[in-house]
């Protein structure tokens, strides 16, 4: 008969079922990360006027040198839109020397602090630089957004209302997912301290068993071994003495 997908998993091999699990988060997370790139994409380009997405670069290339985040943050301040300055795509690739590139992405950074956002909305600096957590970065964007919507800042939508629920959906199952992984981890230490309750259990059995019958033993030896009492009849030898007996 054919059994729920669950009940495979949790018959299955406990390292096993933790690699299926990490997998799953790993994908939805993959998805969520495409997800927002897209929409950041999108949301800067509107923003800055700039093709960013027509170079063939990824957002992580088109963010890490800081020059993108640094006209994002002065366009906000300005409230204006697009720069009529574009950036081509040598400069979005080029290697900044000395600090210059994280400078730029903490000034985009301060921007965001004086719109509202705390410290936890924010990804680090060496997220862009070094194209570390892109999934933060995004998320950032995002709250940026929406800060500036509420301030009356006109910035481009970062998602309409219906990708914002389809992006929920989507964070939902991803949270349901993490709980069953941690459900599964759970399972499987649980079980392992059950066995090795089991083990101790089996362990302090058999060393019962064995006290057991080394008492016995121990007391079949002591019982033959113990002082015997002789009857003597009158022309009994010595010989016939030690042979017949009785415990008192």
């Amino acid at each position: 008969d054919e059994r729920p997908e669950d009940t495979f998993v949790f018959q299955s091999h406990p390292e096993e079922r933790e690699t299926m699990a990490t997998e799953t988060v790993f994908e939805a997370k993959k998805v969520e990360e495409k997800y927002l790139a897209e929409r950041t994409f999108q949301w800067l380009e509107g923003l800055t006027g700039d093709k960013l997405s027509g170079y063939g670069l990824g957002l992580g290339e088109v963010l890490r040198n800081g020059k993108v985040l640094k006209k994002v943050a002065n366009i906000i301040e300005k409230s204006a839109s697009g720069s009529s300055s574009r950036l081509s795509k040598g400069e979005l690739t080029e290697e900044r020397k000395g600090f210059q590139a994280i400078l730029d992405v903490d000034y985009f950074l301060s921007c965001c602090r004086s719109l509202g956002l705390k410290d936890h909305q924010l990804f680090n600096a060496s997220d862009v630089t070094t194209c570390g957590d892109l999934l933060r970065v995004c998320r950032t964007v995002r709250s940026l957004s929406l800060s500036c919507r509420e301030k009356g800042i006109q910035t481009p939508i970062f998602e309409t209302d219906k990708q914002q629920v389809e992006a929920r959906r989507r964070s939902m199952s991803r949270e349901a997912t993490n709980t069953k992984v941690a459900a599964l981890k759970t399972l499987d230490q649980l079980k392992d301290k059950l066995e090795t309750k089991e083990e101790k259990g089996d362990k302090a059995n058999m060393g019962g068993k064995a006290i057991t019958a080394l008492s016995v033993v121990a007391a079949g030896i002591i019982f033959f071994l113990r002082p015997k009492t002789y009857v003597v009849r009158k022309g009994d030898t010595l010989s016939s003495v030690s042979i017949p007996f009785h415990f008192p």
